[in-house]
């Protein structure tokens, strides 16, 4: 698999032309340019949510993360956790997110050093993924926040989730 760099417009485009949650970029790609169009298969949403649903809760009733005190371990979790739901939806998302002076996720951790002072990375663990580790919890949230949005998680499924790792930190 190759990996292009595209900017936010065209990204935008293509993110709304998703027809499913789980359907990639390059899937859509196909689609929209008409091009070896493989074999559909139906999703069924419901199913789709039972599996978000699943997986999340999985993560957050676990005792690896309802006993993590570190904030950093319990953010890294989850972005492990959004990556092996999806990959590929992941990945556009991490592409496209950054602040206006760094970037918050990275394939290297020299990427992140280089976007700012002080980023600290940290590798998140069973991904291709660095990710700064040295903001806020609240910038923690929004990163999360807009990574689930980007994969077409659901909202109620994002406010949980959003929710049980903010009430950890108190």
């Amino acid at each position: 698999m190759k990996t292009i760099e595209i900017d936010e417009e065209l990204y935008q485009f293509i993110a709304a032309q998703t027809k499913h949650i789980g359907e990639d970029a390059s899937s859509i790609l196909r689609r929209l340019l008409k091009i070896n169009q493989p074999v559909k298969t139906t999703i069924n949403t419901t199913s789709q949510a039972n599996n978000q649903y699943t997986l999340f809760n999985d993560l957050l009733t676990s005792d690896t993360f309802v006993n993590e005190k570190s904030i950093i371990n319990r953010f890294i979790l989850l972005l492990g956790a959004l990556y092996n739901y999806n990959p590929a939806l992941f990945s556009i998302a991490a592409t496209s997110l950054h602040g206006s002076k760094r970037q918050y996720l990275a394939k290297d951790k020299e990427s992140l050093e280089t976007s700012g002072k002080n980023t600290k990375p940290r590798e998140v663990i069973g991904t291709p993924y660095w990710v700064i580790s040295n903001t806020n919890t609240a910038r923690k949230v929004y990163i999360i926040e807009s990574i689930m949005s980007d994969m077409g998680i659901s909202e109620n499924m994002i406010n949980r989730v959003i929710e049980i790792f903010s009430s950890q930190n108190k």
